[in-house]
């Protein structure tokens, strides 16, 4: 599908945000959050949708699966600044992947410890958890990607 961009200088081969979240597996709110953290750039489509060059939707594809193992957009971003430079840019893809194995390691660990006080079948629920209450719809509040 080849689309009509405003932009003169857009490519002539613009792919909508709709498909490319599809693509991606995400949504496009997860897309116009990353546009707006500085991680992506768009084209403008006729209809003002936005719009995706081949080369954007490849640097999302490494967005979406850095994010997929626990990278922080804050740390995706530096990684990104740093791509006219390929072994600064690698030393800290390594920092960031560490940082996100250490913070899942302790992860693993606090649920294992919780699992382990559950253990039996008599086990009461740990106070922090006893507490939580559904939260009523008008009070739930949307997450961000």
């Amino acid at each position: 599908m080849n689309y009509l961009a405003r932009d003169p200088y857009a490519p002539k081969r613009l792919i909508e945000i709709g498909e490319a979240a599809r693509g991606l597996g995400v949504t496009a709110r997860t897309l116009r959050y990353y546009q707006d953290q500085g991680l992506i750039r768009s084209h403008r489509l006729a209809r003002n949708v936005r719009g995706y060059d081949l080369a954007a939707i490849e640097q999302l594809k490494a967005i979406v699966a850095l994010r997929a193992v626990g990278l922080p957009v804050a740390a995706i971003r530096a990684i990104l600044v740093l791509r006219d430079q390929p072994d600064a840019q690698v030393r800290a893809l390594r920092s960031a992947l560490a940082e996100a194995l250490r913070e899942q390691q302790a992860q693993i660990q606090r649920l294992a410890a919780l699992a382990e006080g559950m253990a039996s079948d008599d086990a009461a629920l740990p106070p922090a958890i006893a507490g939580l209450q559904a939260p009523s719809p008008e009070s739930a509040t949307p997450s961000k990607p």
